[in-house]
């Protein structure tokens, strides 16, 4: 036992320690330790694209939504109680309202309209999104079960691209039936007001990404593991390509064995795209097959060299 944990951890930075772990010890070892570099691998990425709030998007500037959004809560306690709320039905939830929910928001300098919230059903969404994106017009959209929005810089010279845009599905499954009309917080002061009631909103529109982000994490699990499990198989091909000169005393290394050199290997890579993945966000996806390439080829040109010098192979 003693053994194996002291093979384990020299294999970290011995290549030689990484062979003798896939020639001599029990093959299970080699894929627990595959696949526990895999989980450590994506921890990076997922861990930064479940950190991605929509209400991010307005840390720096709310591109005059703070003041539609004001308007559009006072506009909704205008309406009847159940003409804009959400409906629980089991684990069901959607927006009930009527075609007739529409608020337009006035551009008191260039008398046009810079902001359109509205209720559409999910069959009419996309005609209303091209109307509006035709005319230039900020616009947040309510559906049965999604939430679109397109932001438009309002002191942008043309205008016409949005500076904010993300959809939000099932949006409603953590919402309360009431949450969207409560958005409003009434204060004399107006400007507080307004403060207010953006919070509020800021809240609302996490709440309403929830399901969203969890959906984007899932794909990108998904797609970052299939890319580093891919990169390892390859690698560990590659390790069988590069020993079969007729002269290499490596060549008797099987397909298997040389998967299983590239299954012991990669724990380091993994294990420093941890570290690194967190330090450099923008580039956390692609660091651990860069590591991977990189600590397989040392471990070619340095222990596996076509003149035997390397790795005593028996």
């Amino acid at each position: 036992m003693k053994q194996n944990i002291k093979l384990f951890f020299r294999s970290l930075i011995s290549n030689n320690a990484c062979i003798d772990g896939a020639r001599k010890k029990p093959w299970y070892a080699a894929i627990l330790i595959f696949f526990f570099s895999i989980i450590l691998s994506v921890i990076p990425s997922s861990v930064i694209e479940l950190q991605k709030h929509a209400d991010k998007n307005f840390d720096s500037s709310s591109f005059g939504l703070v003041e539609a959004s004001t308007q559009f809560s006072q506009y909704l306690q205008t309406l009847p109680e159940n003409t804009f709320y959400v409906n629980k039905e089991g684990k069901q939830s959607s927006l009930i309202a009527t075609e007739d929910v529409v608020f337009k928001r006035m551009n008191a300098q260039t008398s046009r309209v810079d902001y359109v919230f509205r209720y559409s059903f999910n069959e009419n969404s996309a005609s209303y999104m091209n109307q509006y994106k035709e005319a230039n017009v900020s616009y947040v959209i309510f559906t049965e079960d999604t939430v679109y929005f397109s932001i438009l810089n309002p002191n942008s010279p043309d205008g016409s691209s949005p500076v904010v845009s993300f959809v939000c599905i099932n949006a409603y499954k953590k919402i309360g039936r009431d949450d969207l009309r409560k958005s409003l917080v009434a204060n004399e002061d107006k400007t507080k007001m307004a403060n207010d009631t953006w919070a509020n909103w800021k809240a609302l529109i996490k709440k309403l990404y929830r399901q969203t982000r969890l959906k984007a994490a899932g794909i990108q699990l998904a797609i970052c593991s299939a890319i580093n499990v891919g990169i390892t198989l390859i690698m560990g091909f590659m390790v069988w390509i590069l020993t079969r000169g007729k002269a290499n005393p490596y060549r008797l290394f099987t397909v298997w064995e040389s998967f299983k050199i590239a299954f012991w290997s990669v724990l380091t890579p993994a294990i420093l795209t941890v570290g690194l993945g967190f330090l450099i966000k923008n580039f956390a996806s692609m660091i651990f097959p860069l590591l991977v390439g990189v600590r397989i080829m040392w471990l070619t040109m340095k222990s596996l060299r076509p003149d035997g010098s390397g790795y005593a192979a028996n």
